[in-house]
């Protein structure tokens, strides 16, 4: 009796989750399509990564990102993949708030945002390789499994970042509403330029978003990055920034 009891709520478990897949779906062939989809993400998209990663540059992280920009897609894929693998824990994205620390020799610039561009840009490579591209939605879906990763990258995205993942949802057939933004702005790279000192009414003014010390996304912080210009400066008060016209920057 317990072992059938057992059966049931098993099969109940089942069904309610297809009932929700299906009610995501508008029609039963979309419905069908994405359930097939989603077989092809866990078996060829995995095989595609991991082949991909047999080919995973070797080098500093910084030299690998550079990579990112240029080259076929297999290199620029492989290069994305490596800094997945290495930046964040596990080589899982959704991890991304584990990732701390600054670029080597590069001032101020996050490994976070590093990172977040090696996701990115093996999502946007991935895709144009063979069944590519539920390689993509693999790790679209891993990085989704973070609701502040998605709020912070997905609802407020860059406009290339943008076309990326509509092409990932439409080509492996992920629910559209999941994957909205509120918010497009700004340009890729994630990893902006530093550019000094700036005030924080300012960064305050030009909505920027805060970052801590250890280059971390933060509520409020000592740095800011301005995702509108791709910029990164050290916050100070307004009243130590004083009438020091010097260290105050241009937009």
């Amino acid at each position: 009796m317990k072992k059938l009891q057992i059966l049931l709520a098993a099969l109940l478990l089942v069904a309610v989750s297809a009932a929700g897949a299906f009610a995501a779906s508008r029609t039963w062939e979309e419905f069908v399509a994405r359930e097939a989809n989603k077989e092809k993400i866990t078996t060829e998209g995995v095989a595609v990564f991991n082949d991909v990663r047999k080919s995973a540059p070797q080098g500093a992280e910084y030299e690998i990102w550079k990579r990112l920009w240029s080259g076929d897609a297999r290199s620029r894929a492989a290069a994305g993949v490596a800094l997945v693998d290495r930046m964040f824990p596990g080589g899982d994205p959704s991890r991304w708030e584990e990732v701390n620390g600054i670029v080597p020799a590069r001032s101020f610039q996050p490994r976070q945002l590093m990172a977040m561009d090696g996701l990115f840009c093996a999502i946007a490579a991935l895709k144009e390789l063979p069944n590519g591209v539920y390689a993509s939605a693999f790790l679209l879906e891993q990085f989704g499994k973070s609701s502040r990763g998605k709020l912070m990258f997905i609802d407020d995205t860059p406009a290339e970042a943008r076309k990326i993942i509509d092409e990932v949802v439409a080509g492996a057939a992920l629910i559209k509403d999941y994957w909205t933004s509120s918010k497009v702005r700004g340009h890729m790279p994630f990893l902006g330029v530093y550019q000094g000192r700036i005030t924080r009414s300012i960064a305050d003014s030009r909505q920027m978003q805060y970052m801590d010390g250890f280059g971390g996304i933060a509520n409020n912080g000592s740095y800011a990055w301005d995702r509108d210009r791709g910029y990164l400066y050290e916050v100070r008060e307004d009243a130590d920034m004083g009438n020091r016209k010097t260290a105050l920057l241009s937009f």
